[in-house]
């Protein structure tokens, strides 16, 4: 690989005796490896043993952990778990190995608030809501439009019931959340010295001046979060570079300018050290107590949000460096009567009275013909452009409620009462996630009944169906068909 010169010999005289194994590293292969989802794996059996079959499934040993983070395991480069059903039932997450280390270093606990403050595509947010469970309230922002629409799917894809996405720079959300989360995990926009090895381009994107841009810009994303976290709480700084001036000279920068701070843990990853492409984790303690409580965040009278939540408005926000004109926004109200009993009769008749009763006493909100339900520790989001708020459970359609596929991944097969459950080698499997009805066999005939079925694999959810007679009509997403 052909390194820019700079680059060479800033890592040559930062490495000394290390620079030759470093460069080494570029001419091997770059690790891959999966992480698996504790929101749908290892509920009903012990989790090692669910992962082993899981894994015997795909064809990958689990011989190769990576260390620093839970659940998670290394595979060969001609294995493709990315285009199996598994990943898009959201079983577990493709991400990078040491990318890991930042979300299992700040390991929230169930019941807080936690913040990932540059989300996109979504590796740790989805892996510190494994931590956080069913519990608390996880924000994702992420300033680029389009890569915040990619977080929002993969926050859909994992059956995230908790978390709120949004579209926003770090500094209009400190006016929303100051001394409000728990937790927050920044993992800062950078120079990318780490992804030399996966994407090419980042070599021809790299210079000085950039690394010095990116300095620049990570201390200002690292003072918001500062305001927005409580006392006694944690923020974990990362980056995916080699560059010090993007990561100690950071840290000391923030801790001259933040004395009620200390440093509990900094750690590089190599890679001619660690399986990985490298990167740098600083774990960041405010003095004070920490007071873990789950008291709503004061609301005004309504929710507004922004209209893109209904698919309606066009991208905007400012994103990439670029200012566009902030969207309008309208104000989402509650369900009207009429829809109520559309939304009882679906849920009576198609899901557990434990798991109807959890949506329809929480707090229901309606976006255009779009319902959600909020995460039950609410914010104030007026203002704010979102692109997710909560479970989005469904949408209401002349005098009918169609549920929504966000819902279908966010349940468990035990949660529904009319299921249609196919094996991964049944041919009709494959069929279901390319778009095709699915015939029942005869003993399902005896089970289903007529209407809307949760359709699953393995029983892991993977989408609705609506039951006629032997077929099951595919409800299953059209623009995420044709992946297997």
């Amino acid at each position: 690989m052909n390194l820019p010169i700079e680059f060479e010999k800033k890592m040559k005289d930062f490495l000394g005796d290390e620079w030759e194994d470093f460069l080494y590293s570029y001419d091997n292969n770059r690790f891959q490896a999966l992480r698996f989802n504790t929101l749908k794996v290892g509920k009903d059996k012990g989790i090692e043993q669910e992962i082993a079959g899981i894994m015997d499934k795909l064809g990958i040993p689990m011989d190769k952990k990576v260390t620093w983070a839970d659940n998670a395991y290394y595979y060969d480069e001609d294995k493709r778990p990315g285009k199996h059903p598994y990943h898009e039932m959201g079983l577990y997450y493709i991400q990078e190995p040491s990318a890991m280390s930042a979300a299992a270093l700040l390991s929230p606990k169930p019941g807080m608030r936690v913040l990932d403050l540059c989300a996109a595509p979504g590796g740790k947010s989805t892996q510190l809501s494994t931590y956080l469970g069913d519990r608390g309230l996880l924000v994702s922002n992420e300033i680029n439009t389009q890569r915040s629409r990619i977080l929002s799917q993969n926050i859909e894809r994992m059956g995230i019931k908790n978390a709120i996405v949004t579209n926003e720079d770090s500094f209009t959300l400190t006016a929303h959340f100051p001394n409000f989360f728990h937790a927050i995990q920044v993992d800062a926009p950078c120079s990318g010295e780490g992804m030399f090895r996966k994407l090419p381009e980042a070599v021809n994107e790299w210079s000085p001046e950039n690394v010095a841009i990116c300095a620049t810009r990570q201390k200002e994303i690292l003072d918001n979060a500062a305001v927005m976290l409580k006392a006694g709480g944690t923020i974990v700084y990362s980056t995916c570079t080699f560059s010090k001036e993007e990561n100690e000279d950071v840290i000391e920068y923030f801790l001259n300018g933040h004395p009620d701070f200390t440093v509990e843990k900094m750690e590089r990853f190599w890679p001619h050290k660690q399986d990985g492409e490298g990167h740098f984790v600083a774990k960041l303690v405010r003095r004070g107590e920490l007071l873990l409580d789950e008291d709503a965040y004061p609301q005004e009278k309504s929710d507004v949000l922004s209209e893109d939540i209904t698919g309606k408005r066009k991208p905007s926000g400012k994103c990439a460096g670029k200012k566009n004109k902030r969207s309008t926004v309208k104000e989402a109200g509650g369900i009207s009567k009429d829809n109520m009993e559309l939304l009882n009769e679906f849920l009576d008749m198609t899901l557990t009275d434990d798991m109807a009763d959890w949506i329809r006493n929480g707090k229901l909100m309606m976006f255009g013909e779009q319902l959600y339900r909020l995460p039950d520790i609410q914010v104030d989001l007026k203002g704010l452009k979102v692109q997710r708020a909560g479970l989005h459970i469904g949408e209401f359609k002349k005098n009918r409620f169609e549920p929504s596929h966000s819902l279908a991944l966010a349940l468990k097969s035990n949660e529904a009462k009319n299921i249609v459950d196919l094996d991964i080698d049944d041919s009709r499997t494959a069929g279901f996630f390319n778009g095709q009805s699915v015939t029942l066999g005869e003993d399902q005939i005896q089970k289903c009944k007529k209407g809307w079925t949760l359709v699953c694999v393995d029983g892991y959810s993977a989408g609705w169906g609506k039951v006629s007679g032997i077929q099951v009509k595919n409800h299953y997403p059209k623009g995420l068909r044709n992946k297997i």
